[in-house]
């Protein structure tokens, strides 16, 4: 994208790629879902029609059931057989359900889709599997839920955690195959006098493994949620060989994008996108011109060789930092997805720094809407600044995102004068999200992530790996940084909490807390505001204020440094183990 243009519909355009014509760079986040509605604009809603089953141990005669959706709510009451059909006035779809009170204790369950009808049925395999989609209680799940938890409920991250629910409940002898998604499955309770279907039978399955075990539905939530890890491999590398040291390092053809400028290649494609492919069991990589790369293990899932360390995500996402042709430099590897536009389509947030004749310019955060057809259909925020809590809405035209022969995607000027190509990369999860990366000629690049609200960690520690780099893309090393962090205290009345950071290499303890603000300036987005505070011998720490992007089921965020008067804006990477 480039700064300070304007587009056809007179609006100024902040990128190139979203406000111009667009040019976002995708790397791995989450298709499907998003709303009908435009920012600034007018819903697209109507008579929305639910149906379903309740059913605990049997059919649930009698229950209430409490409907949200991403607009509308509705109340129904189940009949004799569980069954129940309710028609939420104004209603858009995701929804979150709740049948309350049954032999069971309350149920959850979710509706996805775009129509006007969509099935939910509500029982314990639907809560377990709601569980697992948002990896904590479903009723915190329910009670939070609004447009952008809603970003959460697609059909893909559905699909994710109902993977998930049935290799849990296998390991447990509780067979589920045969039932297919429970959301939406035929269901006939066992217990009532209709005759009994597969469905019905892994019900009474399920509540006969509980009984013999002395375990409860509640108990069960809690395993499968904490089974249940936001970050992990796509289905599709799970039978692929993998790294001794590193089950997150699959064999396979990878795609590799290094955030710099350069020049175009002899099938035009730029000089910074490659590709290799790698045999994790023997470390080493071919290259598309043959040349064969080696790497040596530096700790779980890190490596190096001559000239450059990696650290891979647990959703397979490479992050390298290398030296090319003298400049420390950053790139992105990812295995290679046959996706289509269809596969992208959904709301998403942005954080890019873009180029100005050759010059880098300060970063943007901002989000935008990708319909199934590659069309952009709204931007926000791309024209204000970086904090900004409210933003400008931009409508098209915009340039499109479409298929590019060569891998991928690509978007190209739809200003004769100003001719230009992006291009565009997506990966998806095993959590069913997609990321999304972008980059151009000259090293404007940008990353998306699916729109959803952050939610606020569990208490505890963790550490990172991670690396910088400045506006003109060169990184400060070619090593990454190690960090540990405490959780220690969380404060949902005001969606922030508080944390002890380390860096356990240096030989004088610098721990110090530092409180994170979680969705600001806008949901999504976690923020630290500049300050000071004391490491364990009294000495203080300052640091600098940041905004903060998780690339939603990758195990990798982004951050972007604000400038000061003093201090020149720095982009980051991190990699979460």
């Amino acid at each position: 994208m480039k700064t300070m243009h304007t587009n056809r519909a007179g609006l100024p355009a902040t990128m190139k790629t979203l406000a111009t014509a667009a040019a976002l760079v995708a790397l791995a986040g989450c298709g499907g879902g998003g709303s009908d509605s435009t920012p600034g604009g007018t819903a697209v809603v109507g008579p929305l029609t639910l149906s379903g089953v309740v059913a605990a141990r049997a059919a649930a005669t009698g229950q209430p059931v409490d409907i949200q959706c991403a607009s509308g709510t509705g109340t129904a009451t189940s009949n004799a057989d569980g069954s129940y059909t309710v028609t939420v006035t104004d209603g858009q779809l995701p929804c979150v359900l709740r049948a309350k009170g049954t032999a069971d204790g309350d149920l959850y369950s979710v509706a996805t889709g775009s129509g006007r009808t969509a099935t939910a049925n509500l029982t314990p395999l639907t809560h377990l599997v709601v569980a697992s989609m948002a990896g904590g209680t479903p009723a915190t799940f329910y009670n939070n839920f609004g447009a952008d938890m809603g970003a959460l409920v697609t059909p893909a991250r559905v699909d994710a955690a109902l993977a998930t629910v049935q290799a849990d409940l296998t390991a447990r002898g509780i067979q589920t195959a045969a039932v297919g998604n429970p959301i939406t499955a035929a269901l006939v309770p066992a217990g009532t006098a209709q005759t009994a279907n597969p469905y019905g039978e892994v019900l009474a399955g399920l509540e006969a493994s509980l009984t013999t075990t002395g375990t409860t539905l509640a108990q069960l939530v809690t395993a499968v949620a904490k089974a249940s890890p936001t970050v992990r491999l796509p289905a599709e590398l799970l039978s692929q060989p993998k790294a001794t040291n590193c089950a997150a390092l699959r064999s396979g053809k990878y795609r590799f994008v290094w955030i710099r400028p350069s020049s175009p290649k002899s099938n035009g494609d730029f000089g910074s996108i490659a590709s290799a492919t790698m045999d994790a069991a023997t470390l080493t990589t071919v290259n598309e011109f043959g040349t064969v790369t080696t790497l040596t293990s530096d700790g779980t899932c890190r490596y190096t060789d001559v000239s450059q360390s990696v650290v891979v995500s647990q959703a397979g996402v490479l992050v390298a930092a290398s030296q090319i042709s003298g400049v420390n430099r950053i790139g992105i590897g990812f295995p290679e997805q046959s996706l289509t536009l269809a596969d992208l389509a959904g709301e998403y947030n942005t954080v890019t720094v873009e180029s100005l004749q050759g010059k880098a310019v300060a970063g943007h955060t901002g989000s935008f809407r990708l319909g199934t057809n590659g069309n952009i259909e709204w931007v926000s925020c791309l024209n204000d600044e970086v904090l900004s809590r409210t933003c400008t809405t931009q409508l098209p035209p915009f340039a499109s995102v479409v298929a590019d022969a060569r891998g991928g995607f690509a978007m190209h000027s739809i200003d004769p004068a100003d001719p230009w190509t992006d291009r565009w990369f997506a990966y998806r999860t095993g959590s069913g999200d997609v990321m999304l990366m972008w980059i151009g000629q000259g090293g404007t690049f940008g990353f998306a992530s699916p729109k959803v609200a952050r939610t606020l960690p569990s208490l505890g520690t963790s550490r990172s790996w991670g690396a910088s780099m400045d506006m003109e893309r060169m990184a400060s090393a070619t090593t990454f940084g190690e960090t540990t962090y405490l959780t220690k205290r969380v404060d949902a009345a005001t969606d922030s909490y508080v944390r002890t950071i380390r860096n356990p290499l240096l030989a004088t303890d610098d721990s110090h807390d530092q409180t994170i603000q979680h969705n600001w300036p806008r949901a999504g987005w976690t923020h630290l505001a500049a300050g000071s505070s004391p490491t364990p011998s009294g000495t203080l720490v300052s640091f600098r204020e940041w905004v903060n992007l998780r690339l939603l089921g990758t195990g990798l965020s982004v951050t972007y440094s604000v400038p000061t008067a003093t201090q020149a804006p720095v982009f980051s990477f991190t990699v979460t183990q």
